[in-house]
């Protein structure tokens, strides 16, 4: 008789809430999980499936992963990756337009992420009508890059019916995550699409101060169907070992250029004859994704350096070569 599986919907510091066949447990971490030292700053993430063990009080091993949002480990330096959440089919990156202002290097860090791990991904952008002007300019920046854009308002008087009934039908039809800063809106956005979840809220004057409305991760069955996680509001998102060479095929407007280019190994960052930065100076690439771009490559390069702690991929080509 084969051992029972479960989902993982929670993690707390001694204690993991699964699922199993529909019932919800609270169980404790066997300890080899923690005996094999991997990269990952945790042995489990939420939305991973796992086996019990004979006794069916305990997790025994956890099953492979189809994919994984993750970021570098803020409090563990280059060393380690911080899953935010495991098996997932859809990304929503959440960003207001205004109060917080928009933060182009987060949202482009996410949906790079998101990218490498090949997740769909939706940037939401929230409060639009606090500055329409914005929400204008911003959507014009995605759109040009391919990124399935919503724009979103829950404000009375102003709220987006056809587009919170697009983002209701998504997060019914995955297993997503929903990341942000805090102040953006995700949990309001929530509470209005998926009513009876009643996530936590907080005035922008608590978040100012430090204190995040969402405290932990926590993966949600939704009735009728898919699940969703409310993240913690996050500064900031940095990627986890992605080579110098890889980074700029995460952003497809950037990638699309390369073939243009006079050396096949360029990576855009004061080459001659450059078609990314030509592009970027003609304003057919917008400024602000290419400074995510070279911020994140110069992440990469740093960490490609002998010496460095990072495990970064060894970059390849080097040696910049001309196409004729």
């Amino acid at each position: 008789m084969s051992s029972p599986e479960g989902l993982v919907l929670r993690i707390d510091a001694k204690v993991c809430h699964v699922e199993v066949d529909g019932e919800r447990r609270q169980l404790p971490l066997a300890g080899k999980l923690f005996e094999v030292k991997t990269h990952e700053k945790r042995p489990l993430a939420v939305g991973d499936r796992i086996v019990l063990d004979a006794t069916g009080q305990a997790i025994d091993a956890v099953l492979p992963r189809s994919s994984q949002l993750h970021r570098r480990a803020a409090s563990e330096g280059e060393e380690q990756a911080q899953v935010l959440a495991a098996n997932l089919t859809h990304v929503l990156a959440v960003q207001s337009v205004a109060s917080p202002p928009f933060q182009p290097e987060l949202v482009d860090g996410v949906l790079a992420a998101a990218a490498r791990e090949r997740i769909p991904a939706t940037l939401v952008l929230s409060k639009i009508d606090l500055d329409p002007a914005a929400a204008k300019r911003w959507s014009a920046v995605y759109a040009h890059a391919g990124v399935h854009l919503v724009a979103t308002s829950t404000a009375a008087g102003h709220e987006t019916t056809a587009a919170n009934a697009e983002l209701a039908r998504l997060l019914h039809e995955n297993r997503s995550v929903v990341v942000g800063l805090s102040g953006a809106g995700k949990s309001s956005l929530l509470n209005r699409l998926l009513p009876g979840i009643t996530l936590r809220t907080g005035d922008l004057n608590h978040i100012r101060q430090g204190r995040h409305t969402t405290t932990h991760t926590e993966l949600l069955p939704l009735p009728g169907g898919g699940h969703v996680l409310d993240t913690p509001g996050v500064r900031n998102f940095h990627l986890f070992c992605v080579g110098s060479q890889e980074m700029q095929f995460l952003f497809p407007e950037i990638a699309a250029r390369l073939p243009q280019c006079e050396y096949r190994s360029c990576l855009h960052d004061g080459e001659a004859r450059c078609a990314v930065q030509q592009a970027v100076a003609a304003g057919e690439i917008p400024a602000s994704r290419f400074q995510s771009y070279r911020t994140m490559l110069h992440d990469a390069l740093q960490a490609e350096r002998p010496g460095s702690k990072a495990k970064a991929p060894a970059r390849g080509g080097a040696r910049r070569r001309p196409r004729r």
